[in-house]
């Protein structure tokens, strides 16, 4: 399986110790533009933290468009432990599929 994490190097080290191909990024921008780059090789898995869930969400949305199945976003808590971002986001289209807000 080909692993591949984005984000900033303490948070890259530690996927490429089981193997993942990191890309060193520091903000949003240059988040995106790795991500726009590298979203259409034969990455089965990326990684970035879950700080950039709203800026990587038109590219993950793209590949759903598509109807493609891979890559498959994984959005972790960074070392920093931001966390809430991926339960907005589920609750979100949650709530669009059901047709009423889903309060958690």
């Amino acid at each position: 399986m080909s692993i591949a994490v984005i984000g900033p190097s303490s948070f890259v080290t530690c996927f490429q110790l089981i193997g993942a191909r990191g890309y060193e990024a520091f903000n949003e921008e240059t988040v995106v533009d790795t991500l726009n780059r590298i979203s259409r090789e034969d990455y089965k898995l990326i990684i970035v933290p879950e700080k950039y869930t709203a800026a990587t969400r038109p590219i993950r949305e793209e590949v759903m468009r598509r109807g493609e199945i891979t890559p498959f976003f994984a959005l972790i808590p960074g070392l920093a432990m931001e966390t809430g971002m991926r339960m907005e986001e589920l609750q979100a289209v949650v709530s669009l599929a059901i047709g009423t807000k889903l309060e958690i």
